[in-house]
């Protein structure tokens, strides 16, 4: 686990930046830095932006507040204090049918008739998260340094929404209450269906690192510690009548009630060698150990209550070789064992028993050389998957379509990528990368979901010394399936592709001027213009599930042309 973000600046100063573009895009924020003082160097950003979004009635604020501080306790001590946290707000989209797009045009997310289940009043979805961190560095001995970091990391997810945003069809509205005692008493069929949910975590970790330098290589010595609680629920309402809760068949509003406790201790050791001229061997090894304890008051598949723990271990081997052939061209080669313990969704059954946690062995050859003016480099991966836990939609009787998770059994992912980068001079340069990708179930000829069996990007770049830069990059996504798995006539789930998703290309294109102290007042001023799908490209680009009523597919769109303008200003 790293920990990585912007340092405080060494002068004092404040930075002034905002942006203002499509859709009613207004954004701003100001950064002050302290500069070196007694405490430390340290910076505090607050920034919030507004937007209708692209997608019709799919508005969103946020706001985001950052503070990090780094003093110097001694000369080889370094103590490291950051906080963030993060608030947004928007009415959120579930994807269209091709209909609707047909009928509402290529943006539709969501309506304003508040006769049917898409409207976006009933919708509203509030995330808040924060990340909150003390690190301390010291050099014990002189071949001996510690690395420390306390942290805490939250997210909730606070909302309501219609049974199924994407609906505009009012024949899939209606509300059916019943009695604690699990008798029909009223339903209102042009009432809209909806349900509250929250969903909410915090963890608490610490990473310890020791790395001591020898005459014969480095040796790194840790272990990564994590507690995470989370709580998660969700009730039925009635949309119509003030979100009042709808109680069921069995008698609760509930349709699940979850808490969950994950803890994770993984130590670990690595060596970093160098066996002969050119050469750097860096073997380790880490043992992963994850416990779960599940407990459940309604449990979501079956609304039974279920108290369950399982516990999983496993070593994860690896080892990396890198080999300098001349100067400037090397070679690498990477081998390793990764562990995935199982989703919470295996718990949401009447019986868990012991489920195989999904493991990986990992391979990566590959070559870089760097010319006078131009780089290339070649890589080749290799993962083989056991146990791999795959998305699938499955009918469930009252409720439609819905999302769950299965054992696969295995897949193979396997690619070639292709980089490059040359310098024509005066500024300007040609970025390119490409790669080919397969992934399959094991086998089979199932390709695994969403995963393109293609991916480029390539462009031109310029930057002068004197202030002004452009690029212009062109973005290209491959074919993929929207689904690998259906269910068959005997309710079975089985393996084959839906939904296949065309070959996608994006262009954007960024310019700008960095002007340097402005009289006495400015240090410096950026005005910046950003066009994102230059080409106004809006292709479908990915499957978004199904309809609960209907079964009819939902997708995902790129999002038409925008421009933005940015401006950054820093004082003094």
């Amino acid at each position: 686990m790293g920990f990585t973000s912007k340092n405080p600046a060494a002068r004092m100063g404040t930075t002034l930046y905002g942006t203002y573009g499509s859709f009613n895009t207004r954004a701003g924020g100001i950064e002050f830095d302290t500069g070196k003082t007694r405490m430390g160097r340290a910076f505090i950003d607050m920034q919030h932006e507004e937007t209708n979004g692209y997608l019709t009635n799919s508005s969103e604020r946020r706001s985001n507040l950052m503070f990090k501080d780094v003093i110097d306790l001694a000369p080889e001590t370094t103590l490291t204090i950051e906080t963030t946290y993060n608030k947004e707000w928007q009415y959120t989209t579930q994807g269209a049918t091709l209909d609707d797009y047909k009928k509402y045009g290529k943006n539709y997310g969501l309506c304003n008739d508040p006769s049917k289940q898409c409207y976006y009043g009933y919708q509203p979805s509030v995330y808040t998260s924060d990340f909150d961190y003390i690190s301390l560095k010291t050099k014990l001995l002189s071949w001996l340094t510690l690395e420390n970091q306390i942290y805490t990391s939250g997210f909730e997810h606070d909302y309501s929404e219609s049974t199924d945003a994407s609906q505009g069809d009012a024949a899939a509205n209606g509300v059916t209450f019943y009695s604690a005692a699990g008798k029909k008493v009223a339903t209102y069929k042009n009432d809209i269906p909806g349900k509250y949910a929250d969903a909410a975590y915090r963890t608490y970790g610490d990473t310890l690192r020791l790395k001591g330098h020898t005459s014969y290589g480095d040796i790194l010595l840790g272990v990564w510690a994590d507690v995470q609680k989370d709580r998660r629920y969700t009730y039925a309402i009635d949309l119509s009548q003030n979100s009042v809760p709808v109680l069921g068949k069995n008698g609760s509003a509930y349709s699940y009630d979850i808490s969950d406790l994950n803890t994770t201790i993984q130590p670990y050791l690595e060596l970093n060698f160098h066996p002969w001229s050119g050469a750097t061997i860096k073997p380790g090894v880490k043992y992963s150990i994850f416990k779960r304890d599940y407990d459940a008051g309604i449990n979501k598949g079956t609304k039974l209550p279920l108290k369950d723990t399982q516990s999983y271990g496993s070593w994860q081997p690896s080892i990396a070789i890198n080999q300098r052939i001349m100067k400037n061209w090397s070679a690498y080669a990477q081998v390793a064992r990764g562990f995935l313990a199982p989703p919470l969704s295996v718990f949401q059954v009447s019986s868990v028993g012991n489920v195989k946690p999904e493991t990986t062995m990992n391979y990566q050859v590959g070559s870089v050389y760097h010319g006078r003016n131009w780089m290339l480099s070649l890589d080749g991966y290799y993962i083989n998957f056991s146990n791999y836990i795959a998305s699938a939609q499955i009918q469930v009787p009252n409720i439609g379509t819905t999302s769950t998770y299965v054992n696969s059994g295995g897949a193979v992912y396997r690619g070639i990528e292709l980089e490059g980068q040359y310098v024509i001079g005066y500024g300007f340069s040609l970025y390119g990368n490409y790669s080919v990708n397969d992934a399959k179930y094991k086998h089979t000829n199932v390709r695994v979901a969403k995963s393109p069996n293609a991916l480029a990007s390539f462009g031109l770049l310029y930057e002068s010394e004197h202030g002004p830069y452009f690029s212009i990059m062109g973005k290209y996504a491959g074919t993929h399936w929207g689904l690998d798995s259906t269910t068959d006539d005997a309710d079975n789930t089985v393996f084959k592709n839906q939904y296949k998703i065309g070959s996608t290309v994006t262009a954007d294109l960024a310019m700008g001027w960095r002007i340097h102290h402005i009289g006495s007042f400015f240090s410096n001023v950026t005005p910046s213009i950003k066009i994102a799908n230059l080409f106004n490209n809006r292709a479908i680009s990915d499957f978004a599930g199904n309809q609960s009523y209907g079964d009819a597919p939902l997708f995902w769109r790129i999002a038409g042309r925008s421009v933005f303008f940015n401006m950054t200003a820093t004082m003094p």
